[in-house]
This record gives C-alpha cells, sequence and structure tokens, in this order.
C-alpha cells in the first residue's frame, strides 16, 4: 500500500481481512430479511405484546443486543437495536449480514438542519456526507456515499402507494455528537444536507461493500437550523416511533 498524507485515505481493496465476522458466527436458514432500529422503547412495547421472540444476540464488551424474530402479514421478519455511531453501526452489520441477513431497513431520528421539517416528518436519505472514519475502510475516499437506487425507489414507491409525506435528501453523518458546530451546520446546509446523524454513511458503505440491499428511513428530531440547539422533545414521539417500525417492517418484507 501507498503511504498518504493521512492515514484515513489509505484505503484497501482487498476483501479478506485478518478478522472477519463470518469466522466465528455461522449462517442461520431463516435469516434474511431485518430491520435495524434505534428506538429502544418501540422494541420494548413489541416484547411486552408478546410480538418479538429472541432468537440470537450481538456481542460486544459494553452490551449485548438480542436479534428478535416477529412476523408481518404472515412473513418472518428479523428486528434488533442499531449501535450508536458510524464504527458500531458497521461492526454489527457486519455481523449481522454473517448471521446470514442480505436485506436491511434501518429506521432512526435525525436532527434537522431545515426550520421547516417538522418533528416526525420522514427524510429518506439519497446519500451521506462522510464526516465520520469507517466507511472510508470500505469505500474509496470520496466526499458522499450514496444509497442503493433499488432500495430508494421501493421505499419511495411504498409511501406513495400509502399516501405518506416524505422528502429525499442528503444527509450529514457525522462522528462527533458534540462537534457540530454553526461554522459546518451552515457549511453542510449549503451542500444540500437536510439532515444530521451518525450512521448513515457506514450502513451506506458496508451495505455496497458486503453487496447487500440497505436502506434507511429517518424522521424530523430535534432542530439544529437556529441560532441554539431545539431538543423538540423529539425521543418522546411514541406514535411516530411506533409507527415508522411498523412502515419499515413493511418495507423490509417486499425487499
Amino acid at each position: 500500500m501507498e503511504k498518504k498524507d493521512y492515514p484515513i485515505l489509505e484505503f484497501d481493496e482487498s476483501k479478506l481481512a485478518m478478522i472477519e465476522a463470518s469466522n466465528y458466527i455461522s449462517p442461520v436458514e431463516e435469516f434474511e430479511y431485518c430491520v435495524i432500529t434505534f428506538f429502544r422503547d418501540v422494541i420494548d412495547r413489541m416484547k411486552e405484546k408478546g410480538q418479538l421472540k429472541e432468537v440470537a444476540c450481538l456481542h460486544s464488551e459494553t452490551m449485548d443486543v438480542p436479534i428478535y424474530e416477529t412476523v408481518y402479514e404472515g412473513k418472518k421478519l428479523h428486528i434488533t437495536l442499531g449501535f450508536l455511531g458510524a464504527a458500531g453501526s458497521a461492526g454489527f452489520l457486519e455481523e449481522l449480514i454473517a448471521f446470514g441477513f442480505n436485506k436491511f431497513i434501518v429506521c432512526g431520528g435525525a436532527g434537522v438542519l431545515q426550520k421547516n421539517i417538522a418533528v416526525g416528518n420522514l427524510i429518506i436519505p439519497i446519500s451521506a456526507v462522510r464526516d465520520e472514519g469507517v466507511s472510508y475502510h470500505y469505500l474509496e475516499p470520496s466526499r458522499e456515499v450514496e444509497c442503493n437506487k433499488k432500495i430508494l425507489e421501493i421505499i419511495e414507491d411504498d409511501f406513495i402507494q400509502h399516501n405518506i409525506n416524505y422528502i429525499k435528501a442528503k444527509t450529514w453523518t457525522t462522528d462527533a455528537l458534540f462537534r457540530e458546530t454553526r461554522e459546518k451546520v451552515a457549511l453542510r446546509k449549503s451542500e444540500g444536507c437536510v439532515t444530521v446523524e451518525m450512521e448513515a454513511a457506514a450502513f451506506f458503505a458496508v451495505s455496497q461493500f458486503r453487496d447487500v440491499s440497505l436502506g434507511q428511513i429517518l424522521y424530523g428530531g430535534d432542530d439544529l437550523s437556529g441560532v441554539e440547539w431545539d431538543d423538540r422533545k423529539w425521543s418522546s414521539r411514541t406514535e411516530i416511533r411506533d409507527n415508522l417500525v411498523k412502515i419499515s417492517l413493511r418495507i423490509c418484507s417486499k425487499l
């Protein structure tokens, strides 16, 4: 490999790494469709209603995250919690792929960069600005990474069919929750980003590298478009979060 000025630019196109998730995870025959959600509260409510059955687990030094089986209109699907941040999300996605999953819908919240995006408005990210680190280990350096166009069409077709209002736009993926400065927000807005979150670029990059189907749906959360941050009580919107998981299960079943 050629040494670059910055290590993050030293992309290695080799498909084989020293450690592969498949070294310690065996595929499970019925694992194919998986929803990754960042809504722990929705998972808890589904468990209380008896809608979920734990069938496997993702392990890490800090936490274990169960993989649950559920059924949508007679079709067996699976659902699990996402890992906050790009690096953790990439690692968990690798392990889910090793289990045999190859069709994913991710759903979560995002900060909005435009005040007219209300809490709960749905956003389909078409691409993500790569302001994180892990995607550079999966794809050559570039400013953005795109979502799979076929999956975008499936999500959009479903929204149109069910009369769901939505926005298709670019998102900003950052590693640094506490470094979303006014200048950076202004820069990201100038290049077309309408949301900020911490995982999309990683999900898009890993799914491209591993050749699996993945799309993401965000809902408008806290507001970073003004002079001061506005929480907007976004994480307490129970109905919005429940509905988005149901929508994600429905779309995932179509992949």
